[in-house]
């Protein structure tokens, strides 16, 4: 956290030459904006001292984050300007503790030494520019990742060069001090789903860390092996890392469906906010990331590299008039969900009747062997031609409100990479994280615009059913966790807390 406030001074402070360029007028201007930065963090150590936690003062940063473009931008750079806004605000994210006290105090000392040197006589002479290709540089490869949010600043800077206030151009550096490493990632996203946007997540990821590291960071990617058997390669180190959905049959990993898809859970924004929550703010490792190795010593740290956002309820060959009319019949749904569908409603799930692939559930329901198969939502459903294989299309995906994926990587493997490949990956994972549930949200509006022209029936379930399903979701999370009262049960209340308090901001700010 505090690495990047010190990388954001440190590189002002590089500058600081083309800070004293300006007008008189504008270098007062600039000087003030780093005393306010100053006398905001020493108000914050101050409180720090005294046993409070500074979140108003701390907030600030965020505030001097978004004003630094428009404060120096015309000195350094407008690209330089908002590579160090965004790292300036990802640190005003996580707030600070006693142990951080003298590394803050230095911080302040070097804003109020930057501000004593652009008070002094400006200089007359433009810096060289190897001083700004320098600065460009350092941002553009390594600096830039440690702020997790700047994914597509930092890949637009690799890909496209960028220039200096006076027009020359500079490329991106290539670094030969680091070195070449190959890993491979399996997933369970075979080529039945190629048409699908959830298919293209790991390529990103992949093509994102090769690109971001000058072709020296390899990731194969290979479409093989179902979620367990990903889970127990990652783990064993027998693959670096894999690209998968918590869907797991063993009730020893049943804990993982809190990093995926819970029936009734989060929606697709809080569920985003649950995966990067810490219940200590200096942990190291997310509540998420803490279940796989502490809770279940699995020997692998998870970062969310997909989201599907909300979801559709699924295909079914006949309308639902009552809850009775499900008993016996035969539904594709993964997850807890499943179990779900057989205790609420006597529902047979394809998993019950063996290893089913999706294609071949799909031709099920085109022959009415199948009473309902689900899969995402209208856009991969359409790809997948479910609107031709049944005609009722239900609503809402009560069973998976806000689906996420992750990458599991072995911690050996993760531990073994320099720190800027380790950021650089984490930038990757979450700028895919972020374009899949964007193209899944923009492309699913579209979608249903097709799917509405043709004769397919949009139905909403009835609230008995919805009612019946609820209940029953608690129903059994109270039984895993009766069960499993060490790792279930612990992992079950937190996120019950969880959920109850982001409710709470989220009906707050709900129109209606």
């Amino acid at each position: 956290m505090i690495e990047e406030l010190i990388e954001v001074v440190s590189k002002l402070s590089e500058a600081s030459d083309r800070l004293k360029l300006g007008r008189e007028e504008r270098r007062q201007r600039i000087r003030q904006y780093f005393l306010d930065i100053e006398k905001c963090l020493r108000d914050s150590v101050e409180r720090l001292k005294n046993g409070t936690v500074p979140n108003d003062k701390w907030g600030e940063l965020g505030v001097y984050a978004k004003e630094l473009p428009k404060t120096i931008g015309r000195e350094i750079g407008q690209e330089t300007s908002e590579a160090l806004s965004l790292l300036l605000l990802s640190n005003s994210d996580s707030l600070p503790t006693v142990q951080d006290v003298p590394s803050i105090e230095k911080v302040a000392g070097k804003f109020k030494g930057l501000a004593n040197t652009i008070a002094a006589q400006p200089i007359t002479t433009q810096p060289k520019p190897n001083s700004r290709r320098k600065i460009l540089q350092i941002l553009t490869y390594g600096g830039l990742a440690t702020a997790g949010f700047a994914g597509g600043v930092l890949l637009d800077k690799l890909n496209n060069p960028s220039q200096t206030a006076t027009g020359s151009t500079i490329q991106p550096p290539i670094r030969t001090d680091l070195p070449n490493i190959d890993w491979e990632m399996h997933t369970f996203l075979g080529d039945n789903v190629r048409n699908t946007i959830l298919f293209q997540a790991p390529d990103r990821v992949c093509d994102l860390v090769r690109k971001m590291t000058n072709n020296r960071f390899n990731i194969k990617l290979k479409r093989t092996g179902e979620t367990e058997e990903i889970l127990r390669k990652v783990s064993n180190g027998e693959i670096q890392c894999g690209f998968s959905g918590v869907y797991y049959s063993t009730p020893k990993y049943r804990s993982l469906f809190f990093g995926c898809a819970i029936p009734f859970g989060l929606n697709p924004q809080e569920q985003t906010a649950w995966l990067n929550y810490k219940k200590n703010p200096s942990d190291k490792y997310t509540f998420i990331q803490s279940i796989y190795k502490d809770k279940l010593e699995l020997n692998i740290i998870p970062f969310p590299a997909a989201a599907t956002g909300g979801q559709m309820g699924g295909w079914f060959k006949e309308e639902i008039r009552s809850i009775e009319q499900l008993e016996g019949k035969v539904i594709r749904i993964p997850g807890l969900g499943a179990d779900v569908c057989q205790k609420a409603f006597g529902m047979t799930t394809h998993q019950q009747l063996g290893s089913i692939s999706l294609e071949t559930a799909i031709e099920k329901l085109k022959k009415g062997d199948f009473f309902a198969v689900e899969w995402t939502s209208p856009h991969d459903d359409f790809e997948l031609g479910l609107h031709q294989a049944a005609n009722f299309y239900y609503y809402p995906g009560w069973w998976e409100p806000s689906t996420t994926f992750d990458v599991q990587v072995n911690i050996d493997a993760w531990d073994n990479l320099p720190s800027s490949y380790q950021e650089i990956f984490k930038v990757a994972c979450h700028e895919t994280y972020m374009s899949i549930l964007t193209e899944y949200n923009l492309k699913n509006s579209l979608a249903l615009k097709k799917i509405e022209q043709t004769d397919v029936k949009l139905k909403r379930f009835d609230t008995n059913i919805l009612e019946k399903a609820e209940s029953t979701t608690k129903e059994l999370l109270d039984l895993y966790a009766n069960q499993d009262e060490e790792i279930f049960k612990d992992i079950y209340e937190e996120w019950l807390n969880f959920k109850s308090r982001i409710r709470e901001w989220s009906d707050l700010n709900r129109l209606q």
